[in-house]
């Protein structure tokens, strides 16, 4: 459970039932972010545009609140589709990079778990790779528990659970944490909380992540040979080598300096050979050496190469 300590921001979310922003903006006088819905591509074919959402979204901007533009999802539907005309109607109303979008998942069209969790997948994937953010996942502890969402737990989890306290949502499977709880369904307008202290943190996590800080080019020093390298999405690296005492070295830009060389393997390397590095989302990677015995070892990080084990 969250800590009541813990700060949230108020938001609401909205769609045409809440008519233009003068219908619902006196509802909702305190909010610092709402969520819109955008889209909703229909099993018998309508395509289904919120008349206000334009309305909603520039008010938002006018007003320098945080805004997340949302897709209503039927996995009976083409995942592709799907994705296609939900960002054709965003960006017309103009996607920034510190905007949030999400998927509203919360209908199965008959299909089974495993079946909707896939299409969730494919939609999610595609809206991370074209709009360079990860969606948030809006959904319900039962939904969840049923397995539609079983391979999301690595997108913001954004949870309807109205009969919990607003900022204590009971989290299901596979999420481990929320990031948005709506907490409130009763009323005129959805109520909602986000997970985080700041407009400026809430951004920052939900939008298109800023553009990584690459380390100026200068002389690295060291007493390594057969150098190898690795860099992470969000812009960390590790540069890794056979040190002189025999032992593999690595060297981490972690966004701000470079660390300098330290000894990260636990057995010294065989005389001449060549690490090599591997590094993928999530801070996770692989670095791999030649033993003296000629066996090769592997060393796993999760932390961007700030630990090796």
């Amino acid at each position: 459970m969250q800590s009541t300590a813990r700060r949230t921001l108020p938001g609401v979310d909205v769609s045409s039932f809440q008519g233009k922003p003068a219908n619902w903006t006196k509802a909702a006088p305190n909010i610092k972010w709402a969520a819109v819905k955008i889209t909703e591509l229909e099993a018998n074919g309508t395509r289904y545009v919120n008349p206000d959402a334009a309305a909603d979204w520039n008010w938002l901007a006018h007003n320098k609140k945080g805004r997340i533009g949302y897709l209503f999802g039927h996995p009976s539907i083409s995942a592709a589709d799907t994705v296609n005309f939900f960002l054709t109607e965003m960006h017309k109303l103009g996607l920034h990079d510190k905007d949030g979008i999400a998927l509203d998942i919360e209908v199965t069209d008959g299909l089974s778990a495993k079946a909707v969790n896939s299409w969730c997948v494919d939609v999610l994937s595609a809206l991370h790779h074209q709009t360079s953010r990860k969606p948030l996942v809006y959904t319900f502890i039962d939904f969840a528990k049923a397995g539609n969402c079983a391979s999301l737990g690595a997108y913001p989890l954004w949870l309807a659970d109205p009969s919990s306290p607003a900022g204590h949502p009971r989290v299901p499977a596979p999420w481990s944490k929320w990031a948005i709880h709506q907490y409130n369904i009763s009323g005129s307008i959805d109520r909602d909380v986000a997970n985080f202290a700041t407009l400026n943190a809430m951004t920052a996590a939900l939008g298109k992540p800023a553009k990584p800080q690459e380390p100026p080019l200068q002389n690295l020093g060291g007493n390594v040979s057969n150098v190898t390298s690795a860099r992470w999405p969000n812009g960390e690296t590790v540069v890794a080598g056979l040190g002189a005492d025999g032992f593999l070295q690595a060297n981490r830009w972690n966004l701000v300096k470079w660390e300098g060389w330290k000894n990260v393997s636990p057995t010294p390397a065989k005389a001449g050979s060549s690490p090599s590095l591997t590094a993928w989302v999530s801070g996770h990677g692989r670095l791999y050496y030649v033993k003296e015995s000629g066996e090769v070892a592997e060393l796993a990080t999760g932390d961007h190469g700030s630990t090796w084990t």
